[in-house]
C-alpha cells in the first residue's frame, strides 16, 4: 500500500517534529527559582505627643501593628521629671492622628492664702472648666494656661499667670482675688 520510501520519509518527519517539540519544551522550562513577592510598603502613622515630655512634637512611627503610647513617648525623648506617668496608660495601643498628652504631677505648694483658699481656684491644679469660670477667661485661654503650666512647671506665684499669652494686667486684675497656687 504505502511504499517504503514514503514510510521512511514520514517517519523522519515525525521524528523531527517530536524532537523539535521536545527541544522547545526543554528550552521553555525555567529552572531559575521564582523571585519572592515584593514587600508591601511600610505603613507609617503620625502621633502628636505633648505635655511633660522632653520634646513636644508630632512623631512618625512605622506601624508594626503593635505600637503603644510608650513608643511615641520614647521617640520624643521620654518623660520629664514633672511628668505624671500614672495618669496615662503608656501600654495603650496608638493609631494614626492620635494625641498623647502627658500631664504634670499635681504639686501642692504652700501659699500665704492657704487658710482662706477654699473658694479660690488653684491655678496649678485646676482643669480647663475650672479656669474658664474666671472672669475674662474662656475655654481657649484656659487651655493656654494649662499648656503653659505643663511646659514650664507649676506656677510659683499668681503673677506668673501674666506670662500666658492673652493675659495682661487688666484681665489679671479682674480675677486675681479668685485664684491661688
Amino acid at each position: 500500500m504505502f511504499n517504503k520510501k514514503f514510510l521512511i520519509g514520514f517517519g523522519i518527519v515525525a521524528l523531527v517534529l517530536l524532537a523539535g517539540l521536545f527541544i522547545i519544551g526543554y528550552l521553555d522550562s525555567d529552572d531559575t527559582p521564582a523571585l519572592p513577592p515584593p514587600k508591601p510598603p511600610v505603613k507609617k502613622i503620625s502621633v502628636y505627643v505633648s505635655g511633660q515630655v522632653k520634646n513636644i512634637s508630632v512623631v512618625e512611627l512605622e506601624d508594626t501593628g503593635n505600637l503603644r503610647a510608650v513608643d511615641a513617648v520614647n521617640k520624643v525623648g521620654g518623660l520629664t521629671d514633672l511628668a505624671d506617668a500614672s495618669a496615662v496608660n503608656l501600654a495603650a495601643p496608638i493609631t494614626d492622628g492620635q494625641h498623647i498628652h502627658i500631664p504634670t504631677k499635681e504639686i501642692f505648694l504652700q501659699s500665704t492664702r492657704a487658710s482662706d483658699s477654699s473658694d479660690l481656684i488653684n491655678i496649678n491644679t485646676a482643669d480647663v472648666e475650672e479656669l474658664a469660670t474666671l472672669k475674662g477667661i474662656g475655654m481657649a485661654l484656659a487651655q493656654r494656661i494649662i499648656d503653659y503650666r505643663e511646659q514650664n512647671g507649676a506656677f510659683k506665684s499668681i503673677d506668673e499667670l501674666k506670662n500666658v499669652r492673652g493675659i495682661g494686667d487688666k484681665k489679671f486684675n479682674a480675677f486675681k482675688d479668685k485664684i491661688t497656687i
